[in-house]
């Protein structure tokens, strides 16, 4: 388990690493006393010290040194913490102290994100919220658990809550600022670029920032190394690979064979490695895949909050085997790509009142597409409410039927899931209804924040990813921030067009990838092996539910939980699959062994 954690420069935060069972000291402030402790990956801490500064970065950064000594030069004095940063390329946690003053901050996807909370009288930070739990003893927030129970993800902000009371998470592109007596407050750094760019013009920078991305990593490996690249047959990946045999580096693809029938990414599979000659390839067939929840046969990391890896994470450590096997350490993943390279259909909302003529062809464009209903699409076109109203009006509706709609609002309708509990609603309302008094979209229009949302809601889900699978270590390049920055400023209507599948990928990596292989227009699925997995460790999930936590906490009715599972449906498989997810996560939690020390490259 990976970790670390910030404290300040004050006496009583000496006493810090003895309360976590050996946590190793990874670098001091100017003073001596602990700045940095946890456990860190070799390789992936580079700290600068010069004068009374210290600079850490935690991750992965090429030209880190160089970079950082510029940064040093404009960050001498405390005040100087505030002044907005250059995005770094890669992807990692930027922490600074100066004269005592600290500066903490995760990256603006939410793919590294920052904790904080109070101990004895102190600000104390950490990038797993369940080291803090551990530190000062903090309970588990039930209504952040009800909450958890809808059948979409949370919105923003409550998509930015930790699972345990009076610890905070700070919002991507947020910095925490931490004075030496332990007082904190939170600085934004970061603001999304305004999508104004043509598609032509945007291309390009999109195109240099994953080619940096990429050759990065390739730089980060050691002399002879090889590089694992995911070979989905999906188009995210699919690009990685070329970009990645590009630099000559070493190549070890991977390529798996769901059992699903209407999953045609093998054959695209196929055509690209065609391409890739010089690789070695490896696949994982149907016969030799584990189930869906077959993970729940072996005992994984705990996660810091509920991670829906529990569906394939069987099948990932799989693939992982067959990567260590070849000696790969690293590998890529496109993870990430639909939601930075896309535009939701949010993007009709705000151009209607500037180019309604454009407004009308593309809203049959993806009418045609989506199916959506005539009057739920115009209804949808002409709702002006604001965000707050949004929510508030959300949190009144929760047990409301779902209808089929069209996603032109803020967000999709929130419903509670049809096992969730009266006590469990009433609290996920009122956790909705205190947001709706202050919140703000995180974009003034309707596209640009829902695209941020799922960027966020990604950045999450695959850094709870990491956390479970920590070898190999898995990159993920289209969650860096500075590939999230090219692509934000290309013109919501061009990357979320009807007629064209991943315009923005497709332009940028013209003459890259094969032409062939990016006129894909199709994305496969694995609904049956899910459905296929429920079946076969059926007797395990129902263990789950008859000793289930969540009804303990007077949250769910068993009951229907216990009948979905039985008999699962479409309707139902997106609810279900998080209530499990948290159901075992509840569980593992309380088996959740102590950090221990670890090793660090400084």
């Amino acid at each position: 388990m990976y970790w670390f954690m910030v404290v300040p420069d004050s006496i009583a935060a000496q006493t810090v690493p003895a309360q976590l069972n050996g946590a190793a000291l990874l670098a001091s402030h100017a003073s001596g006393r602990p700045w940095l402790i946890g456990r860190i990956p070799t390789g992936q801490c580079t700290v600068l010290t010069e004068g009374d500064q210290r600079l850490a970065v935690l991750g992965h950064s090429p030209g880190t040194v160089g970079q950082l000594v510029q940064l040093a030069r404009r960050l001498r004095r405390a005040e100087d913490l505030t002044t907005s940063v250059d995005v770094l390329p890669g992807s990692a946690h930027l922490v600074l102290s100066v004269n005592g003053h600290v500066r903490v901050q995760g990256t603006a996807s939410g793919l590294r994100r920052v904790y904080h909370t109070t101990w004895r009288g102190m600000t104390v930070a950490a990038d797993r919220a369940d080291v803090l739990a551990e530190l000062t003893g903090a309970e588990l927030d039930d209504r952040l658990l009800a909450a958890s129970l809808m059948t979409s993800e949370l919105p923003h902000p409550l998509s930015n809550l930790s699972a345990w009371r009076q610890i905070d998470a700070v919002a991507p592109g947020s910095a925490l600022l931490m004075t030496p007596d332990g007082q904190a407050r939170v600085h934004r750094w970061w603001q999304p670029p305004a999508p104004v760019l043509p598609l032509a013009e945007g291309a390009p920078a999109v195109r240099e920032a994953l080619s940096e991305a990429v050759s990065g990593r390739v730089h980060a490996l050691g002399a002879g190394q090889p590089l694992g690249c995911d070979l989905s047959g999906g188009l995210d990946s699919t690009s990685l690979c070329f970009l990645a045999q590009h630099t000559g580096v070493r190549l070890v693809t991977m390529t798996v064979q769901f059992r699903d029938p209407g999953n045609d990414d093998v054959l695209w599979a196929d055509r690209a490695a065609h391409d890739l000659p010089l690789t070695t390839r490896l696949v994982l067939p149907p016969q030799r895949l584990p189930a869906q929840y077959a993970a729940l046969e072996q005992t994984p990391p705990v996660t810091d909050a509920p991670s829906l890896l529990l569906r394939s994470r069987a099948v990932l450590n799989a693939c992982a085997r067959q990567y260590a096997l070849h000696h790969v350490a690293v590998h890529l993943a496109g993870h990430g790509g639909d939601e930075v390279l896309q535009a939701p259909p949010g993007y009709l909302h705000d151009l209607l009142p500037w180019h309604p003529l454009m407004v009308l062809r593309h809203a049959r464009g993806h009418r045609a597409h989506y199916r959506w209903p005539l009057t739920r699409m115009l209804r949808g076109l002409a709702d002006r409410r604001t965000y707050g109203r949004w929510l508030a009006d959300e949190a009144r509706r929760l047990r409301a039927p779902k209808q089929a709609g069209t996603p032109l609002g803020w967000g999709p309708p929130l419903r509670m899931a049809p096992w969730a509990t009266p006590q469990a609603t009433r609290a996920a309302a009122s956790l909705l209804q205190e947001a709706a008094h202050q919140a703000q979209p995180l974009a003034p229009g309707h596209g640009q924040h829902q695209a941020l949302q799922r960027i966020h809601i990604a950045g999450q889900h695959y850094r709870l990813m990491r956390q479970d699978l920590t070898e190999p270590w898995i990159a993920l390049p289209f969650l860096d921030d500075r590939v999230l920055q090219a692509c934000l400023a290309v013109r919501l209507e061009e990357r979320g067009t009807p007629w064209s599948y991943k315009p923005l990928l497709a332009t940028a990596l013209n003459g890259v990838v094969p032409t062939a292989l990016l006129a894909r227009t199709t994305k496969a699925g694995s609904g049956s092996d899910f459905y296929q997995g429920l079946r076969r460790h059926r007797r395990q999930l129902l263990d789950l539910v008859d000793n289930s936590q969540l009804a303990q906490r007077g949250l769910i009715d068993p009951e229907p939980l216990r009948k979905a599972l039985l008999t699962p449906g479409s309707r139902t498989a997106e609810a279900l699959e998080n209530t499990l997810a948290f159901e075992n996560w509840l569980t593992r939690s309380s088996l959740r062994p102590y950090p221990a020390p670890g090793q660090t490259t400084t």
